[in-house]
């Protein structure tokens, strides 16, 4: 879950773990394989010239040679000593912006001549003179007098960046293929460092422009790669860009600006490495060979696996394949509201604006993302400048071309760090989590209270109340946006349906409640509470499928051959329907493990005319349709693994909270088979859904896809774990499935889940008109040619968009499909509803379409929200459980004395540099760094009372081969303290050691699945996790 470092030192570095989550999607592997440089290169700084007066030259006696090689007669005196001619200041401006020039595709500009070079001094002697335009600037009354009328005209500032191209051209340059658009990502390791994945297929015309991109697969191949600020020319990662590929030269020539000093500085770093681990693998076998062959096992230096091959070290510099440069901001990313610190203190690089003083009263902004740029706040705008410590929120404005940063707007201080309510405000404020009221113009969009189905909606739907409707969900949920039914057929066959609450009904497109939908795009759940998308009147109330009150929804229901549970035909409606019961995971376990619904959860029944309380033998149908899911998932679950699909889990921990909000117990959440019942069904109507809007609008259909896993990364993985004896099958997401299950032990097969999950990808958004192969449609993990989501459309927009787009379909096609398609079954089962309601719309037919499908274009940026919303939204919630585990270790160790909890973890990794582990308790993963515990006290924790120095090591194969000297330390209080408290996977073992007063030298190896100890030390301002090796190991 969380990703920790072995010491405080380590922080905000380079780890090289993914931390066991999937990355983001479009996520290359060049963001860990290209090492990072020296760091951005900025801008030199602005030509400009004194104001003083030049100082007077002594007039030379001697004359200048003409060509013919005679000199030629020096000026005679008068009585006025001459005026030197003013000599313009070399501007370290030209190489750079001669440089983007050049890339923009335009040729460099000629040297100017010599009348040209006098104006141009002439005009950098009078620039200070200039009055400034920007109200930032201080006003200096002794600028001196203005220029007369026919003086020469002062010159436009130099640029930092090159001007973005207007949108027309944008828009012509792409149709000509000379531009193609992506989305930018800045490799947060180093900001110098920015990536583009495509988010459409290269058109012919980009193809042609661009061979490189013939063979380009979106979320499969290279990115195209943006060498520092220049090439990345104001754009922040989120942003769809305009981007032009840059010929061999030029790409040449931003590789050694930025990347060549940096790769050659790394690879040296790696062969000292190595020739460090060389030398001590030799002391490494002359200590083994002094030892019992039963206490060591011989290990030597290997420079084929380690850490750094992934992480920090290199075997090669690896150049990227395509290079580009930003020439214009399609989509700015609408997420910018950022939290870092405000100071008065300038940054060191100082760009045109900057140098003419500009920015003189500007106070200035340092995000606490380092990809990031620093931005500046007008310091009339902040009324009480916040403290230095104090963390405030601004929002980003405009950045001119002729400043190296951007502006911002002041908006908050939220105090200084360390509370969980603090830290929970920054967490919301960083991932731009909207958090006020909604406004009134959005209130007014809902309908008036109490609400009642109106009678003429009830002739445009499937009458579905009198089927066996329920719910389950966790024990908390007041969303209700999901239930399911089950009858059993004349024929032996049953029919299922899954019905998902109508929010489109009252979202209507266009509409103030459907832009804020749009915008904040999904609720975002922290442990303490959630922060919705939509009014808690339509969440919790009129869209929520509570029991015993009649809802609107859509329903998708199958014909099922219970036997093999294959589908026998489809049906899709819009329809009214009344839940019996609202059950929990737990609930519905306790019937699939034998027993009965407890007489304590309030059953319903409609009759026809009115919902009264559920009679025993609708209890019964409940309990017979747990019955029914629970064996037909089984075997659809099998099915689905058989055939292809891949299941990596990561541990997910669930905390109980007192009355103050604080955390009083953590547990991982435990995945039960009634989630697994509720699961498969919910895949099964998402799939459906997605095979019928894209066969009614195949270009304008919004699917969900998954692309296969980074290559190198999955290559790096399989190869640790092919030392150990395990081969994995990287073929296929069925291959992958098929070598895990072939592992026997738990704990291992845990542990490699968390190593695969790594280099996955995660899964996105997307309109169909953007990618032109099909193939490109599947989702790896599920092994689905078409996916999407329906079933969430309380808490997530981009099911709102499917649901419009099915009430299209539905006035297109009916109720069923009777085209031939691959996905949908064209037989139709006479058990289906029998409905009047054919196409039945919230709008007429004639203008579905356009009101309910959105333009491919619209579509694309829909969809790019809907993924920068997601991702930030995971992004908090995983925040917001580290914050949590923080002030729950925090608060245990503070209970005991002790400073930290000792667990055990699992080796994952074996580098020349470090152990990567996982700690299955916490979830929590990272690195122990070798080099910080030989090199640096208090990085390891002595559970014996001895003090542990760590003097050598050596790798081989997967393994690791630890010397170390123990020696007594009786004023050693932190191991007294620590043995007081070991957290074990009992959760609640003490465990106490006897102090051994010896000294003597410990070799130790650790492989790959090997358990060690680890301290998790919690800190709580910043919240953060330090792990340090408890030796010798509990």
């Amino acid at each position: 879950m969380d990703k920790v470092h072995s010491g405080r030192e380590g922080q905000g570095g380079d780890s090289g773990a993914s931390g066991g989550r999937a990355r983001q999607a479009g996520a290359s592997d060049r963001d860990q394989n290209h090492q990072p440089s020296a760091g951005p290169v900025a801008p030199a700084e602005a030509a400009t010239a004194a104001n003083t007066q030049e100082p007077r030259a002594k007039p030379s006696r001697r004359g200048k040679k003409s060509q013919n090689g005679q000199r030629k007669p020096a000026p005679k005196q008068t009585g006025e000593p001459q005026q030197p001619q003013p000599q313009p200041q070399k501007n370290r401006y030209r190489r750079k912006t001669q440089a983007i020039d050049g890339i923009d595709g335009d040729q460099p500009a000629a040297k100017p001549g010599l009348r040209a070079r006098k104006n141009m001094a002439e005009t950098a002697t009078n620039w200070r003179a200039r009055p400034a335009k920007d109200p930032l600037q201080a006003q200096d009354s002794n600028q001196g007098p203005e220029p007369a009328a026919d003086a020469p005209q002062p010159k436009p500032p130099r640029r930092a960046f090159a001007d973005h191209y207007a949108p027309k051209k944008v828009d012509a340059w792409l149709a000509a293929g000379r531009l193609v658009r992506g989305v930018l990502r800045i490799n947060p390791r180093n900001t110098a460092d920015a990536y583009v994945s495509l988010d459409q297929t290269p058109s012919a015309q980009a193809q042609r422009n661009y061979p490189e991109l013939s063979n380009y697969v979106i979320g499969s191949s290279d990115d195209i790669y943006l060498g520092g600020s220049e090439c990345r020319n104001r754009a922040i990662s989120g942003d769809i860009v305009a981007v032009k590929i840059l010929t061999a030269k030029a790409a040449q020539r931003v590789y050694a600006r930025h990347r060549r000093g940096g790769d050659r500085r790394m690879d040296k770093m790696a062969a000292d490495r190595r020739a460090r681990m060389d030398r001590m693998a030799d002391s490494v076998r002359a200590v083994s060979a002094n030892m019992a062959p039963d206490d060591v096992t011989p290990c030597e230096a290997s420079s084929e696996d380690s850490l750094e091959s992934a992480e920090n070290g290199r075997t090669g510099a690896r150049v990227p394949a395509l290079f580009g440069t930003v020439m214009a901001i399609i989509t700015p990313n609408s997420d910018r509201t950022f939290v870092g610190t405000l100071s008065n203190r300038p940054p060191v690089a100082k760009g045109p604006s900057e140098r003419d003083s500009q920015l003189a009263n500007a106070l200035w902004f340092r995000p606490l993302d380092k990809a990031l740029p620093i931005m500046f706040v007008p310091k009339a705008s902040v009324a009480k400048q916040p403290r230095t410590n104090e963390i405030c929120a601004v929002h980003m404005g405009a950045w001119d071309a002729a400043s190296l940063y951007p502006s911002a707007k002041y908006l908050r201080s939220l105090g200084e760090r360390g509370s969980l309510e603090i830290e929970t405000e920054l967490i919301l404020e960083e991932n731009s989590v909207s958090t006020e009221a909604f406004a009134p113009g959005v209130l007014r969009c809902l309908p008036k209270t109490p609400w009642r189905i109106p009678s003429t909606e009830l002739k445009y739907r499937t009458d579905l109340r009198q089927e066996c409707v329920f719910s389950i969900d966790p024990p908390t949920a007041r969303d209700l946006d999901d239930a399911v039914s089950c009858r059993e057929l004349p024929n032996g066959n049953v029919l299922i349906g899954v019905h998902i609450a109508d929010v489109s009904y009252f979202v209507r497109p266009r509409t103030a409640l459907d832009r804020m939908a749009q915008q904040r795009a999904t609720t975002t759940y922290m442990v303490q509470r959630a922060y919705p998308m939509l009014p808690s009147v339509l969440c919790e109330d009129l869209c929520s499928l509570n029991a015993g009150v009649d809802r609107l929804a859509f329903s998708v229901m199958w014909e099922i051959e219970p036997a093999t549970a294959t589908v026998c035909s489809t049906w899709f409606g819009r329809t009214v329907i009344s839940s019996a019961c609202k059950l929990s995971y737990d609930d519905a376990q306790h019937v699939i493990d034998g027993g009965h619904l407890s007489k304590s959860i309030a059953c319903f029944e409609h009759n026809g005319a009115r919902t009264r309380p559920a009679s025993a033998q609708r209890r019964d149908e409940i309990e017979a349709s747990i019955g029914w899911f629970y064996r037909l998932s089984l075997i659809m679950r099998k099915r689905r693994f058989d055939t292809g699909a891949l299941s990596l889990h990561s541990v997910r921990l669930s905390f109980e909270l007192d009355d103050a909000g604080q955390p009083v117990a953590c547990q991982p959440y435990a995945i039960k088979d009634s989630n697994r019942l509720i699961e498969e069904f919910m895949l099964l109507a998402n799939m459906s859904v997605a095979a019928r809007i894209e066969a009614s609008f195949p270009d304008s259909a919004l699917l969900r896809r998954h692309a296969p896993p980074l290559e190198r990364r999955l290559e790096d993985v399989c190869r640790q774990l092919a030392h150990t004896g395990i081969v994995i099958d990287t073929q296929s997401a069925g291959t992958i499935s098929d070598s895990i299950r072939r592992i026997s032990d738990a704990d291992t097969r845990y542990t490699v889940e968390e190593m695969l999950t790594q280099p996955m990808q995660r899964a996105a958004y997307f309109s169909t008109h953007a990618i032109e192969d099909r193939a490109e449609y599947r989702h790896y993990a599920l092994n689905a040619p078409l996916y999407t989501h329906f079933t969430s459309p309380i808490r997530r927009y981009a099911d709102v968009i499917v649901h419009r787009l099915l009430e299209a379909s539905l006035a297109v096609h009916g109720n069923h499909v009777t085209a031939e398609h691959a996905l949908l079954p064209p037989y139709y089962s006479p058990f289906f509803p029998r409905t009047n309601a054919t196409g039945s719309l919230t709008t007429a037919i004639h203008d579905s379409q356009s009101i309910l499908v959105p333009a491919p274009e619209l579509l694309a940026i829909m969809a790019h929200q809907c993924n920068l919303r997601k991702d930030a939204a995971k992004k908090a919630q995983d925040a917001s459980s580290k914050l949590f585990l923080v002030n729950y270790l925090a608060a245990t160790a503070l209970r005991t004395g002790a400073p930290g909890v000792i667990t055990q973890a699992i080796v994952t990794k074996v580098g020349e540099n470090g152990i990567s582990f996982v700690t299955p308790m916490f979830g929590v993963d990272g690195i122990i760094y070798m080099d910080r515990i030989a090199d640096r006290k208090n990085q390891v924790v002595s559970a014996d009372g001895r003090e542990w120095k760590l003097h050598l090591w050596s790798v081989k194969q997967a393994s690791v081969t630890l010397v170390w000297t123990a020696t007594p330390d009786p004023k050693d209080q932190l191991a007294s303290k620590l043995s007081a408290l070991v957290i074990d996977d009992t959760r609640h073992a003490v465990v106490g050691f006897q102090h051994n007063g010896a000294v003597e030298t410990v070799t130790q190896t650790y492989r790959i699945f090997n358990k060690i100890s680890v301290c998790i030390i919690p800190e709580t301002n910043p919240p953060d996790l330090t792990v340090k090796l408890v030796m010798p190991g509990v």
